[in-house]
């Protein structure tokens, strides 16, 4: 604020410098400004912590949708105290400052056939106003938005759990019954149910003819598992796991692809075309798994692969 205030004055400057410098102190100086700025610290706090999480790449859709329900309760249960500590800290700055509080105070337009009068609206009760709507507005958009987090959660979360899944019937039943309500195209609940039981039996078997095959703990196991058997089998839960594991949780993967393109096609890759570019977007976005890759292997299978030239280059080495 120093500094702005000595740039507006400061006579070595141009004019615009000077009105822009005056411009900004004027409206950093304000009363709902002061007020806002502790008002959104509180709250983009809460939120940024809940969207780190939601950027998790080990996130699934019932622990997301726990987080959002949580931010939506903490906002609609800290909503008087925290309009209220970001109005005293506002008031607090504006006497520090020096920075005036009084507006005139503005009166409800009186309706036809009123007849009595309303105290005028002061403005810290319109700045408590303001606040308390964008906390009301605020958490029903993060109800409206995740809707559908939370009815995949309520449809397929029971297969999150596998280790319970494959060891317990409780609930089994009625949650295939919810499952068929919102993918009812997909599979059938009924078959669902008994395959889950029949994917049991089938472990069961394994387990005590070889004991070291592993239980699985993840959804991703259990797919590789029924997939190990062929596609006929426990074909309503192989259709129901793929629907859980493609589900994205959020958008930051797709936002990090975004930034993969920008560094990948350069000014000195301007020609490249659109499957050279999909295939090393791939391997930037995936490099974890590309660094497990044995190159030497890889381009040993490529010249075998390829006649001619390449051949030629094979026998020679």
């Amino acid at each position: 604020m120093e500094l702005l205030e000595e740039m507006s004055t400061d006579t070595d400057l141009n004019t615009d410098t000077r009105r822009d410098a005056h411009a900004l102190v004027e409206s950093v100086c304000n009363y709902t400004f002061l007020v806002f700025l502790p008002f959104w610290n509180h709250i983009l706090s809460s939120i940024d912590v809940v969207q780190k999480r939601l950027q998790d790449p080990h996130m699934n859709f019932r622990e997301a949708a726990a987080d959002i329900q949580m931010l939506e309760e903490r906002i609609r249960r800290e909503r008087d105290t925290v309009c209220n500590i970001a109005l005293e800290a506002g008031e607090k700055i504006c006497q520090e400052w020096g920075v005036a509080m009084d507006r005139r105070s503005r009166r409800r337009k009186r309706m036809p056939g009123e007849t009595s009068d309303d105290e005028p609206m002061t403005i810290r009760a319109e700045m408590d106003s303001v606040l308390k709507s964008i906390l009301d507005r605020l958490s029903m958009e993060l109800g409206n938005r995740f809707q559908r987090l939370k009815d995949l959660d309520h449809s397929l979360g029971f297969l999150l759990d596998v280790k319970q899944l494959i060891t317990s019937e409780e609930n089994l039943q009625e949650n295939c019954k919810t499952a068929v309500q919102y993918y009812s195209d997909d599979f059938d609940g009924a078959e669902l149910w008994h395959e889950v039981d029949d994917c049991r039996m089938l472990l069961r078997t394994r387990r005590v003819t070889n004991s070291d095959i592993k239980i699985p703990e993840t959804p991703l196991e259990l797919f590789n598992f029924l997939v190990s058997y062929g596609d006929n089998l426990c074909p309503n839960l192989q259709r129901a796991l793929r629907i859980l594991l493609a589900v994205g949780i959020s958008v930051a993967s797709c936002e990090r692809s975004f930034s993969k393109l920008k560094l990948i096609k350069n000014v000195l890759r301007s020609t490249m075309l659109q499957d050279r570019l999909s295939n090393l977007a791939i391997i930037s976005i995936e490099c974890e798994e590309f660094k497990k890759l044995n190159m030497e292997s890889l381009i040993d299978k490529f010249l075998r692969a390829r006649p001619g030239r390449f051949g030629r280059l094979y026998d020679l080495k």
